[in-house]
């Protein structure tokens, strides 16, 4: 039954687990085929190529596919690829959970992905969906009756979760991208961070994200980056003791003469200058053993 088939959204049908495994594959190539069941191809690590009659679709770590009940793929891997597949069908009748019809009037990116009928599409994991996975499948292999509801439960909310990172395939704008990128820097400031990592996280080509980024902020990442962790700086030197050839090691600037030089361009003058002047206010000031503690909880 396909997940786009009319009676879905109006009779009482709901979604089961057909057949689900984790895989490692090793240069491989399969051949053309269908499942009667939805599949839902996980990479948990390596890559691979799944290939439709229409569209190629590479795959790597963090990434899934939907494949719509018969629709013809093939799987080619040239090196390692793990992955977790799931297969979902549909059966008629009424169980302790709502229907899946109600599910569908009551859930926007679930109407939405319905809506649009892609027989296949690539969507970026999230870690809320992967561990709805896990939680769902957990329930399916304690085979007892008990668990129907949650299993029920959990399939349903993954099923939605999946709509909702179709959802964002729809809908992410140039400034979602910006606003992700600026959340990626502010979570990862202090360690060594790449252009190209920040790009992997937002599944975005670097060169693309770069344009976007500096269109909208009229700055680029890297820029955004040694700005953020200037300010960040210049909070410590004003508002701590801690030892200026540590605060490097506190913005993900491991050299000292970098820091310097780049502190000196950003805000003319040395970091001890700085401090000299900012920090006027005992009370503002915190230990550094007070900051390394609650960086280390």
């Amino acid at each position: 039954m396909s997940f786009y088939d009319n009676d879905l959204r109006s009779e009482p049908y709901y979604p089961v687990v057909k057949f689900y495994y984790y895989k490692e594959w090793s240069q491989f190539e399969m051949k053309p085929h269908a499942h009667e069941a939805i599949e839902l191809m996980h990479v948990l690590s390596g890559s691979c190529k799944v290939e439709t009659k229409t569209d190629s679709y590479q795959l790597k770590k963090g990434q899934i596919i939907f494949l719509d009940a018969n629709t013809s793929h093939r799987l080619i891997v040239q090196e390692k690829c793990r992955m977790f597949n799931i297969e979902i069908s549909f059966q008629q009748g009424r169980t302790a959970f709502p229907p899946f019809c109600e599910v569908y009037k009551e859930n926007e990116a679930l109407r939405l992905m319905i809506d649009n009928k892609k027989p296949h599409m690539l969507l970026h994991d999230s870690d809320d969906t992967y561990q709805c996975l896990r939680r769902l499948i957990m329930e399916v292999d304690k085979k007892s009756q008990q668990t129907d509801f949650m299993v029920q439960l959990l399939l349903s909310e993954y099923i939605i979760r999946v709509a909702g990172l179709a959802e964002i395939n729809y809908t992410e704008t140039d400034q979602q991208y910006t606003s992700r990128v600026i959340s990626y820097i502010h979570q990862n400031y202090d360690r060594e961070v790449s252009v190209a990592e920040i790009a992997d996280a937002v599944h975005l080509h670097p060169g693309y994200l770069q344009r976007v980024f500096k269109v909208s902020t009229g700055t680029s990442i890297h820029e955004f980056l040694v700005s953020y962790r200037m300010k960040k700086a210049k909070a410590m030197l004003a508002e701590t003791d801690i030892s200026i050839t540590d605060i490097p090691h506190y913005i993900g600037m491991n050299s000292q003469q970098y820091f310097s030089t780049t502190f000196k361009k950003y805000e003319q003058c040395t970091p001890s200058a700085y401090r000299k002047t900012h920090q006027y206010n005992d009370k503002l000031r915190r230990k550094s053993e007070d900051i390394k503690h609650s960086i280390e909880r």
